[in-house]
């Protein structure tokens, strides 16, 4: 289910960013977990949380200083998250950036667990760790249309997967959307996602 050549599909680790401004730039890492029956790693975000209370999440965060770049802060982030050691994962590159409401636009990298490991998280940040496969992401009867929102003269289109309680939605929804259509398991973002409110 995991292409040889997903690398080729997806933008370039280093590829050049447009600037965020006024926003800032985050980052989070897509946690592909090889076997069988790959799975893709999710996050609980605890509910005392100032941003994203609650919601299931890719691991990752805002830069610090110490960040060398865009990817040490992904790397960083699931290590302090679920203590992930960045030296078992291997990133295949990157997804489209999201922009959210809270002030970000979030840089998604793609990456497999190389190696046994089991996720231990900091319950400080995180409630609970979900590792739903590829196909229950994949299948249609877990995804739902939400309805179109514009938000800074672009509408987009709004998704939920329902594989938890409360349902993944959102950015990280948008950013699994993505992942699926690189991975020949769902439809292109394009043809749903973006679209000027001045189009006929």
């Amino acid at each position: 289910m995991i292409p040889h050549d997903l690398a080729a599909r997806l933008d370039l680790i280093d590829a050049p960013l447009a600037d965020p401004a006024p926003m800032r730039h985050a980052a989070v890492l897509a946690l592909i977990l090889p076997g069988d029956e790959p799975r893709v790693l999710l996050i609980e975000r605890a509910a005392h949380l100032r941003n994203h209370a609650g919601q299931l999440a890719f691991p990752g965060g805002k830069p610090e200083p110490a960040d060398r770049d865009l990817l040490d802060t992904a790397l960083r982030e699931a290590e302090e998250e679920v203590a992930l050691p960045r030296g078992q994962v291997k990133v295949l590159g990157r997804l489209r950036p999201v922009p959210v409401p809270s002030g970000f636009v979030v840089v998604p990298f793609v990456g497999l667990v190389d190696g046994e490991w089991q996720p231990r998280w900091d319950t400080s940040e995180v409630t609970s760790v979900l590792t739903p496969t590829l196909h229950d992401l994949a299948d249609p009867a877990r995804h739902r249309f939400i309805g179109k929102r514009e938000w800074m003269g672009v509408l987009y289109a709004l998704h939920e997967y329902h594989i938890h309680t409360p349902p993944l939605w959102g950015a990280t929804a948008r950013m699994v959307r993505d992942l699926l259509h690189r991975l020949d398991l769902g439809p292109n973002p394009d043809d749903d996602d973006e679209t000027s409110p001045d189009d006929p």
